[in-house]
């Protein structure tokens, strides 16, 4: 009789908190993970046992979502997706839970569920900071990237992005060949991920301990305006947002520009003039976004220390250096053969090749060949 107490203690407990989870479960079927996320619906001091208790009328919510909050089988849709979700194998958090991200909790537009694959402790580590940027940067942008992801990750930070191509990419593998823990937030259910290719990259994560997140459930195909769905998450699940190439028109903007409505620290890259995909950024520091000068200063803002003094290489390389860097994206080239290629004149070419040595950006192999370190 003795063991039966905490048994009953347990269920009830259980019983409980499956009780809460059903109350944003249900509040989340009915506002209906659609491409445009309804705000009245995820507000962070929303008691949703009282909403849905009251529901609201149009206009203060859309027409469909008004039926969905009256729907009477709510209850029994919302423990059909707690159990499809436990079938693949995922992770079910709701605000009141333990391990939903602090930052998130009382974020604006709060999301009533996360579906988590993976390590869900990823989710509470700090430092952390979001990298956002395009799908497809430049030479300079990847190199960036890959500069300050290394930096941010050997520190310790924890890195979130949305696994799309890019540079997203270049942050997660970052995080995973440093054994860093790295939080992969998707537009889509994590029964499909996307892209296909990235596959290989989002096991490696979980098998990391970091995570997979989303706010659809299984079933769920991420489209195109639910990628603002991810963004606001990116937004607002860390204390930073680092934002490396963008056109004027890219999702990184959108996501920089709601994180500061939040209060979340914005930096941006700044890069050449005439490319359009350092436009963004431009636009980003004009509006007050902190420049990004190097992972040394990056590392001080986020309150950590480089781990060695070649993470201090300044971002703001000469278009000379720049060039130079991108010819030896090839691979390792001779002396003459770099220079014809980089097509600079003796002068510019000698200062190119020396200050980028100084800086260890590059080094000089037997055989008269340079590579990039």
């Amino acid at each position: 009789m003795r063991e039966a107490t905490p048994n009953r203690h347990r269920n009830a407990r259980s019983e409980h908190n499956s009780s809460v989870h059903d109350f944003h479960l249900m509040l989340a079927v009915a506002e209906g993970f659609g491409e445009s996320p309804i705000a009245a619906l995820l507000q962070p001091d929303l008691d949703p046992q009282a909403l849905l208790a009251a529901p609201p009328n149009p206009p203060e919510v859309p027409p469909r979502a008004a039926v969905r909050l009256r729907d009477p089988h709510l209850a029994a849709k919302a423990a059909a997706l707690r159990r499809r979700a436990e079938q693949h194998g995922l992770l079910v958090l709701v605000p009141t839970d333990a391990s939903y991200p602090e930052r998130l909790r009382q974020a604006p537009q709060r999301p009533l569920v996360l579906f988590v694959r993976g390590d869900p402790a990823a989710l509470q580590r700090t430092p952390a900071a979001a990298f956002v940027g395009s799908r497809t940067p430049t030479p300079y942008g990847i190199e960036a990237a890959a500069l300050l992801a290394r930096a941010l990750s050997r520190a310790g930070a924890t890195l979130w992005s949305g696994l799309a191509r890019g540079i997203d990419g270049i942050a997660h593998t970052a995080c995973v060949e440093a054994g860093v823990p790295t939080v992969a937030v998707l537009a889509g259910g994590l029964d499909a991920l996307y892209p296909p290719e990235h596959q290989s990259l989002a096991e490696r994560i979980v098998a990391g301990g970091g995570c997979l997140l989303t706010e659809l459930p299984p079933g769920h195909r991420g489209r195109r305006g639910h990628f603002v769905r991810r963004n606001r998450i990116l937004a607002t699940g860390t204390g930073a947002v680092v934002v490396i190439e963008g056109s004027l028109t890219s999702g990184a903007l959108h996501t920089a520009r709601f994180a500061a409505e939040c209060d979340t620290d914005v930096y941006a890259l700044p890069g050449p003039w005439t490319s359009e995909r350092s436009q963004g950024c431009h636009r980003l520091i004009a509006e007050g976004a902190t420049l990004l000068e190097s992972p040394e200063a990056l590392l001080q803002s986020l309150g950590l220390a480089a781990r060695s003094p070649q993470e201090s290489l300044a971002l703001a390389t000469s278009a000379d250096e720049e060039r130079l860097l991108s010819t030896l994206g090839g691979g390792p080239r001779p002396t003459d053969l770099l220079a014809r290629e980089c097509a600079l004149d003796r002068v510019a070419f000698l200062r190119a090749l020396f200050g980028l040595e100084r800086k260890a950006a590059i080094a000089r192999l037997p055989g008269d060949l340079w590579r990039r370190t």
